[in-house]
């Protein structure tokens, strides 16, 4: 089974207890005869709504133990599984899609159609089962999220903005619309927007730890790093192992040269008991930032068969060592790397992870144009870099900063060129974004690169 289609499923239920609905078919929501296993789902959906995903596995587990045949929490059950028993989550699951659901409701009977789409690769009939659902039970919240989550992962802004908007019409508690919509201004660089959304949904779930998160991302994008960790910390506090807020904090810390302060968050997520591939991801990031940090190329570049590189290819430590390649003009290593990288963007592909896929596409495109500014064709670089702008996005805090950064080696690029009008007009661009890091950049010499201009 393809990982792309376990990944659609969990995505399947992101939903909230007690929610508001308009104009359902009558009867249970939930098809299940047994009263503990509806509470304890429902408990898991809660928790799934507020990202807490250690819970939501034990309250699915809790409610497929209390009634083997309830056919919505078996399929979560399921889902959680395959992280442990990756063969009995297998003959679970095709157990769920082979079963009869006559006696199903229609929004069960939605989720478990479609799960049977992904199982046969059947992607094209993904939004056509979609649409079928919601033009039938256009109030159902459930369906109408999937139809949202579809059209923004497709890259639909304006549609999937509409369809969040009309989600929290028919259901004022589906607070994770908030977030949804945050994000979707975020990712357009409608900043002031976003953060109106963001702290909507933290003045409604001001208890739990993602909206904390979320509001703590944009302040990072936006060089508010004070804002930042404030409201990063409010979510650890909330919820000691809500992981996002520390690798978030981490990717701060590192890329604002705080190494000490980003091994000293590495240090508490360990105490929190972070998973190890977790906390070497951020033992990665502080590594490299801080030898980026000293420009010591060649002890990157000595590095490079470290597990550091191995477990995350595509990462940020393969791509500084893709500059610290180009740096010492190592240019079958460059190309190597960026070889590399382009395999797994062709699985990405297949999987159809959309956006993973814009955004190695975009760190490919930044690889290409690092090296060939370096080689001296600019005019090749400055079209690399501009491709890559147009693929990253400000859909998250690493991404984001990902395609500021971008445009700074750009503006280099282009002063290299003789052309100072546009890499004057772009780097204000930046600076309307973040003002702290084009500060850093200026007192850099507006080099990052080393170029020598024309």
């Amino acid at each position: 089974m393809k990982r792309g289609m376990w990944l659609a499923i969990a995505a399947l239920v992101v939903i909230a207890a007690g929610v508001t609905l308009v104009a359902l078919p009558r009867g249970p929501e939930w098809t299940t005869s047994s009263p503990e296993a509806l509470e304890e789902f429902e408990a898991g959906m809660e928790a799934q709504m507020k990202l807490y995903h250690g819970e939501a596995k034990e309250h699915f587990d809790r409610a497929y133990e209390l009634d083997s045949d309830f056919r919505m929490a078996k399929l979560l059950h399921t889902d959680y599984l395959r992280g442990d028993n990756k063969e009995l989550a297998k003959q679970l699951f095709e157990e769920v899609l082979a079963a009869d659901t006559s006696n199903l409701t229609p929004r069960e009977q939605f989720f478990i159609e479609r799960a049977r789409a992904y199982r046969d690769e059947r992607s094209e009939d993904i939004p056509k089962i979609v649409d079928e659902y919601v033009a039938r039970y256009p109030n159902d919240p459930y369906i109408l999220n999937q139809k949202a989550l579809g059209t923004w992962q497709s890259g639909e802004f304006e549609e999937a903005e509409r369809l969040y908007q009309r989600l929290i019409e028919i259901s004022p508690n589906w607070v994770i619309a908030y977030n949804q919509l945050g994000y979707i201004t975020m990712t357009q660089g409608r900043f002031a927007e976003a953060e109106e959304y963001f702290k909507s949904y933290r003045f409604i779930a001001p208890d739990q730890a993602n909206p904390h998160d979320s509001l703590g991302e944009l302040f990072i994008t936006l060089g508010r790093y004070n804002e930042a960790e404030e409201t990063l910390e409010k979510a650890i506090e909330i919820k000691s192992d809500f992981w996002a807020s520390y690798q978030h904090l981490a990717l701060m810390k590192a890329f604002t040269g705080d190494i000490e302060g980003t091994r000293a968050i590495i240090e508490r997520a360990k105490a929190a008991e972070m998973s190890e591939q977790m906390v070497l991801g951020l033992d990665c990031l502080a590594r490299y930032a801080e030898l980026a940090q000293k420009e010591a190329w060649q002890q990157i570049l000595d590095e490079r068969e470290s597990g550091c590189i191995k477990g995350f290819k595509e990462g940020f430590a393969a791509v500084t060592t893709h500059l610290a390649a180009s740096r010492l003009g190592e240019w079958e290593v460059a190309q190597a790397i960026e070889d590399e990288a382009a395999e797994i963007l062709k699985k990405l592909e297949e999987y159809g992870d959309e956006k993973k896929t814009m955004v190695l596409a975009g760190a490919i495109n930044h690889m290409e144009g690092v090296r060939l500014a370096i080689q001296g064709d600019l005019l090749g670089a400055e079209e690399r870099l501009r491709a890559a702008d147009k693929r990253l996005t400000f859909v998250e805090a690493g991404t984001g900063w990902y395609k500021l950064y971008n445009r700074m080696f750009l503006v280099e690029t282009l002063l290299a060129e003789g052309k100072d009008a546009e890499a004057h007009q772009l780097l204000s661009k930046v600076r309307g974004v973040n003002p702290t890091m084009v500060a850093e950049f200026e007192d850099a010499g507006l080099k990052v690169l080393g170029l020598e201009r024309s």
